[in-house]
């Protein structure tokens, strides 16, 4: 049952998200992508299931795996200005997987997880392309949505039955996979062509920040505080960040586009 509801948490995730870039622009949709809309639910299971100790772990591993995401952001939108979606994914892929070692050796410790991941966010931050003033956003096709949408659910849900016996790590890993952030990717790219998908992907990596942030405040709140206060207060911590982001001098004012 928690895993049937995971799934339909992500696919209406991934539903608003693309909603988002339909009518907010692509970096403020890649700004609520970042966060942590799965995480949070995932730890409040596993506080509930596993104890506290383990959704401390998670949360640690889930900090540490933003590393891998800001790669994975910045494999695909380099990749995806020479090729199609499928090479662009596979290099996102890559280069999320290459950085599994350092991730998993980060995880033992909350603070190395912290310089890992704020580190690698913000050095992808620098090195993401730089296509100048957002386009008006194209509007995709409700059925394909719905499809990346279900998709993306689908994908949860297996992560969902496997997590728990595989270690908190692994657990904090599989709750922070970028399954929105690659289908929303992928659609924009599909129907807008590279520089949407890099638009996307370049709010996205500026929202681990917010996603980093709440790892922290979880894990150093939550024994004390209890689960829900924690991840309360972690998801607030998060959700200013990326309305810090949000400042039109971060992300650019959209620019007309003229037919």
């Amino acid at each position: 049952m928690d895993g049937l509801f995971k799934a339909l948490l992500t696919a209406g995730t991934v539903w608003l998200v693309m909603v988002a870039a339909r009518y907010g622009g692509r970096r403020v949709a890649g700004l609520v992508a970042a966060l942590p809309t799965i995480t949070a639910p995932t730890l409040a299971w596993l506080a509930h299931d596993e104890g506290m100790s383990f959704a401390v772990s998670a949360a640690i591993g889930s900090v540490a795996a933003c590393a891998m995401l800001a790669v994975f952001a910045l494999g695909y939108a380099r990749a995806a200005r020479y090729g199609g979606c499928l090479l662009a994914l596979v290099c996102g892929v890559g280069g999320a997987l290459a950085m599994a070692v350092p991730a998993r050796a980060a995880s033992a410790d909350l603070g190395w997880a912290l310089v890992l991941a704020l580190g690698s966010s913000a050095l992808t931050f620098v090195a993401m392309p730089r296509l100048g003033a957002e386009a008006v956003p194209q509007r995709g096709r409700p059925g394909s949505m719905l499809l990346v949408a279900a998709s993306a659910g689908g994908l949860t849900a297996l992560a969902t039955l496997i997590g728990p016996a595989m270690g908190g790590f692994a657990a904090g890993l599989l709750s922070s996979l970028p399954l929105i952030t690659g289908s929303v990717a992928m659609a924009e790219h599909a129907h807008g062509g590279h520089r949407a998908s890099a638009h996307f992907l370049r709010g996205y990596v500026g929202g681990l920040f917010g996603k980093a942030a709440f790892g922290t405040v979880f894990v150093l709140l939550a024994p004390h505080t209890g689960a829900l206060p924690a991840l309360s207060l972690a998801c607030a911590c998060a959700c200013l960040l990326s309305t810090v982001r949000l400042r039109p001098s971060s992300l650019g004012a959209p620019a007309r586009v003229t037919r």
